[in-house]
């Protein structure tokens, strides 16, 4: 029975992996954000179904109105995994505090724009487009199943 479910299951997510194929990543997101009822079409009901949705989050105290407190506390909690995120990459050895060489020992892009490897970066490094060897080191993969979307590095 489990592996019948699963082998299911596994059909159904790899047919709209299919499906998503041949769409761009950014129309990929789009159907999987507004797409409620899978008909791979947006309509302006599924807009303001999906709006109204976003509307009652914000409505923290639930009296119909957002206030700038509800707003920006929504905001505060789309961004704290992404400041957690940062945070993390900066402590090297995790230990729930970052020490200044944590932080300035972290070279962040640098590496990727030292085409060369030099440890140094030139002007023409700096204005030189990504070359195909640079790109294929950290590739962004998007990937849509069903109606979830991850944008994410391989890496």
């Amino acid at each position: 029975m489990f592996l019948r479910s699963f082998l299911g299951s596994a059909v159904l997510i790899l047919s709209m992996h299919v499906l998503a194929e041949g769409l761009s990543a950014e129309d990929q997101r789009l159907l999987a954000r507004y797409d409620a009822n899978g008909d791979r079409v947006i309509s302006a009901d599924e807009v303001e179904l999906k709006r109204k949705q976003a509307f009652e989050r914000m409505d923290i105290d639930a009296d119909g109105e957002v206030s700038f407190i509800e707003y920006e506390e929504l905001d505060h909690k789309k961004r704290l995994p992404l400041l957690k995120a940062r945070f993390d990459k900066l402590d090297q050895d995790q230990d729930g505090r970052l020490s200044g060489d944590e932080y300035a020992s972290y070279l962040g892009s640098f590496e990727r724009m030292d085409h060369n490897g030099d440890g140094q970066v030139s002007g023409d490094e700096i204005s030189q487009p990504e070359n195909s060897e640079t790109a294929q080191l950290k590739p962004e993969a998007d990937a849509c199943f069903l109606w979830l979307c991850v944008r994410g590095s391989l890496d």
